[in-house]
C-alpha cells in the first residue's frame, strides 16, 4: 500500500510551494475566463535532449508553446517533459503553479508535471507516485522499460463555491503490455481508496482505446470524454512520429468519472506544414464538476 503522507500539500503548503515556484503571493481571484468549464488539456511534448534535427526541441519550442497558449488550459499535464521544458511552459503561464518532481526524483529525469492555474483553484493536496508495485525512487515496474510516474492533485475550485476535483496525470510504458495494465489498475485502486469526489486522469497511456489498459479504467468507472463529445469519429491518432497525419489509435487520453460533466473535448490538430509542436497530438476537453 502506498504512504503519500509525505508528499501531502495542505493549504498552507501549497502557498509556500507556490511563491517558490514565483508565482505572486496575492494571485489575482478571478481567472479571466468566463465561462464555468474548467479547461483540462493533455501534452505529451517530446523530451527535449532527443536528437530529433529538424524537429529538435529548440526549433520547435516556440511553436508547442503557442499550441498550449492557444488552448488556455486551467490545468495542464505534462508528460516526457524534462526540467527545462517544464521551466518554459512555466514562463508562458505565470499563474500557474508547477506541481510534481521528475521521475528520478527532485527535478531529474521526466516529469508528468501538472500545471495548475493558481488565480482559479488552491491546491488542497498533491503528489507523485511510481507506477510499480512499491513506490519507491527508480523503481521499473513490472515489464516496464523505464521507470513511469503519476502526479496528481486536489484542487479547489475557487469560481464553484470550493467544490474539489482530483486530477492524475500519468505516462505509461512504452513498451511493457503488463507494465501498461497493472498501471491503469493501480491507478483505478488508488483513487477509489480515496475519498470519492470528481476525478479526472489523463496523459500518454500508450493504449489505444479498445486496449486492456483502457477496459480496466473504464472498469474503474472512467470514459473518454473525447467519446462522450465524439462518439463516431474515426480520425483519432494522437501518435505521429513528427510525420503528420490524423490515422492511427488515440493513445493520449482524458477520463472522467461520473462525477464530470463533458461540455466539450478536441484533439489539437495544430500543424505548419512539416512543423508540429511534438509527435504526439495533444487532446483536452471542458469539463464541468457535478
Amino acid at each position: 500500500m502506498y504512504d503519500l503522507r509525505s508528499r501531502l500539500i495542505v493549504p498552507c503548503v501549497a502557498l509556500l510551494a507556490a511563491c517558490a515556484l514565483g508565482l505572486a503571493q496575492d494571485p489575482e481571484p478571478e481567472s479571466p475566463r468566463t465561462d464555468a468549464g474548467i479547461r483540462v488539456l493533455s501534452a505529451n511534448v517530446r523530451y527535449g535532449s532527443a536528437k530529433d534535427g529538424d524537429h529538435a526541441w529548440k526549433k520547435r519550442a516556440d511553436f508547442m508553446l503557442a499550441s498550449i497558449r492557444d488552448a488556455h488550459p486551467d490545468i495542464l499535464g505534462l508528460q516526457e517533459a524534462l526540467e527545462f521544458q517544464v521551466d518554459a511552459v512555466r514562463a508562458e503561464f505565470p499563474h500557474h503553479v508547477v506541481l510534481g518532481e521528475g521521475r528520478d526524483g527532485g527535478d531529474k529525469g521526466e516529469w508528468t508535471a501538472l500545471l495548475v492555474d493558481a488565480r482559479r483553484f488552491t491546491v488542497r493536496a498533491t503528489g507523485t507516485f511510481r507506477l510499480a508495485p512499491v513506490d519507491r525512487l527508480g523503481e521499473v515496474g513490472w515489464d516496464a522499460a523505464l521507470t513511469r510516474i503519476a502526479t496528481w492533485a486536489e484542487l479547489a475550485d475557487r469560481e464553484d463555491g470550493g467544490r474539489t476535483l482530483r486530477v492524475v496525470n500519468a505516462h505509461f510504458d512504452h513498451r511493457g503490455k503488463q507494465a501498461r495494465l497493472e498501471s491503469a489498475r493501480l491507478i483505478a485502486r488508488w483513487a477509489a481508496a480515496r475519498p470519492s469526489m470528481p476525478t479526472v486522469v489523463m496523459g500518454d497511456l500508450n493504449a489505444g482505446e479498445e486496449s486492456p489498459p483502457l477496459d480496466a479504467l473504464r472498469s474503474g468507472g472512467y470514459r473518454d470524454a473525447f467519446r462522450v463529445a465524439h462518439p463516431d469519429a474515426t480520425e483519432v491518432g494522437t501518435f505521429h512520429g513528427f510525420k503528420g497525419g490524423r490515422a492511427g489509435r488515440k493513445i493520449d487520453h482524458v477520463l472522467v468519472n461520473d462525477g464530470v460533466e463533458v461540455i466539450d473535448a478536441w484533439i489539437d490538430w495544430t500543424e505548419d506544414g512539416d512543423r508540429y509542436p511534438s509527435d504526439h497530438r495533444f487532446v483536452g476537453a471542458t469539463l464541468r464538476p457535478h
